[in-house]
């Protein structure tokens, strides 16, 4: 029988699914005696050509043309495998995949879906880094897959930069998403509260950029004010910032827990703004930890 030498090393599978595919019974048709096989003509697909350097005799048509189709097939599979796109974190909720969240959230008293993170859903929640955190949205919202590069898949529980928790979109309303960053970087205080980090004014000069992607002016600034909840307060934000990463208008929830801040970030266009303003409001004072 031939040898063959493969030049890829990612063959392996392709191997595999030849010697397989060698000992099924349409190969070892092709290999009878021409006068115990079936007198009915058989039609050979001519697939793509697969480069290999073969040593030894000739073999009969049939046999190669099997064994190209094969190899074909597996090459095909092996590839695809070794080029796969970015991995992307799983969505919170099983259900939720794709879906608007009004099919799979508990509904509330005045017409929102509560989402509550399930304690292991996210690197920093399964490495203990923080505690869990919940908030209410409009019904057409969508969970959208967090790529790992940003989801502190690789870096918890020791992340210095700030990754991106859960991401939720709307067409017609823009986009919500929780954000983490270590508070090592502004205080050397073990589990400090957001009065510790700073006041209104210094929190946002300082997280400004996790929020529009750039720094902010003072001006961009339209409202700040703050809630106090369950002994916990909350820095809340209303940007107006026109030449934004993020958007035109942004608004911004921000506490602490343990030793991470954490932020709900709400960004929108001039057109989302405008439609859904009483709504984004709704949902960024809903934020808890």
């Amino acid at each position: 029988s031939s040898k063959l030498h493969y030049t890829t090393p990612n063959l392996t599978m392709a191997s595999t699914a030849l010697n397989i595919a060698l000992a099924s019974p349409s190969v070892r048709l092709a290999r009878q005696p021409a006068a115990t096989r079936s007198r009915a003509p058989q039609r050979l697909t001519r697939c793509a050509p697969i480069r290999c350097a073969a040593t030894g005799g000739d073999e009969p048509q049939a046999v190669m043309a099997s064994r190209r189709g094969v190899l074909s097939t597996a090459l095909a599979v092996s590839l695809g495998c070794a080029f796969e796109g970015p991995a992307l974190a799983r969505p919170a909720n099983e259900a939720g995949d794709g879906a608007m969240v009004a099919n799979y959230l508990p509904e509330t008293a005045d017409g929102f879906f509560k989402y509550v993170v399930k304690g292991d859903r996210t690197p920093a929640l399964r490495a203990e880094a923080l505690e869990p955190y919940s908030f209410v949205l409009p019904g057409d919202f969508k969970e959208l897959p967090v790529a790992n590069a940003i989801s502190g898949n690789y870096c918890q529980p020791r992340c210095d930069e700030p990754t991106t928790e859960v991401k939720f979109g709307s067409p017609s309303a823009g986009n919500v998403q929780i954000i983490i960053a270590p508070t090592t970087k502004l205080t050397r205080l073990q589990s400090p509260t957001i009065d510790q980090i700073g006041d209104l004014d210094g929190v946002i000069n300082s997280i400004g950029p996790y929020i529009t992607g750039d720094f902010i002016d003072p001006e961009d600034v339209t409202s700040s004010r703050e809630i106090n909840d369950n002994g916990r307060k909350y820095f809340v934000y209303e940007l107006n910032t026109p030449y934004a990463l993020t958007g035109t208008h942004n608004l911004a929830s921000v506490t602490t827990s343990k030793n991470e801040l954490v932020l709900m970030v709400v960004s929108t266009n001039d057109k989302q703004w405008n439609k859904s303003s009483d709504q984004l409001i709704r949902v960024v004072e809903s934020f808890r930890v």
